[in-house]
């Protein structure tokens, strides 16, 4: 379907761009989250299943930055910046 007059169509992300940029904020992110563990000293009880976990959780919450990050990007390259 067209879009309106005088609105823009709303590009989607390439999805080459989305997983670049999950390689890179997911593994920074797990490593973040093991800091984390390693740091609050009520979570040492958990041992090497906790850092795992936190590993695991902080990779997950990668996938935020990652979006954001390969929208910017995609804005830049199509000149909408």
């Amino acid at each position: 379907m067209a879009a309106p007059t005088g609105t823009t169509e709303k590009q989607r992300t390439p999805r080459w761009l989305l997983v670049f940029c999950y390689a890179l904020m997911g593994p920074a992110c797990a490593i973040n989250g093991a800091f984390v563990v390693l740091s609050i000293p009520a979570l040492a009880q958990f041992g090497f299943a906790g850092l795992i976990a936190g590993g695991i959780a902080g990779a997950v919450a990668g996938l935020l930055p990652a979006i954001w990050m390969a929208r910017r990007i995609a804005d830049g390259i199509g000149g909408k910046a």
